[in-house]
């Protein structure tokens, strides 16, 4: 069997994780949508994302893992359902 005759398919998979993901991000409250997106999708120090939100470290790393967990419960899910 050819291995690459799999790779639109796994493309198309790959594309839709990510829709999924970018969706499950966007139903998080906002600030944790703000954290996760600049800690996550946009690369900043904790430090960084702290100044700009005005928040603690501590408030900033409880945002962020509150919602990593929302987004690994979602994906959890999908696949579970795929």
């Amino acid at each position: 069997m050819d291995p690459a005759r799999h790779w639109p398919e796994e493309r198309l998979l790959a594309g839709e994780t990510v829709q999924m993901i970018q969706d499950a991000i966007s139903r998080l409250p906002p600030r944790q949508q703000e954290v996760i997106l600049l800690r996550d999708v946009a690369g900043w120090d904790p430090e960084d994302v702290s100044t700009a939100l005005e928040l603690t470290e501590g408030n900033q790393r409880v945002l962020l893992h509150r919602a990593r967990s929302k987004v690994r419960n979602e994906v959890e899910q999908y696949l579970r359902a795929a």
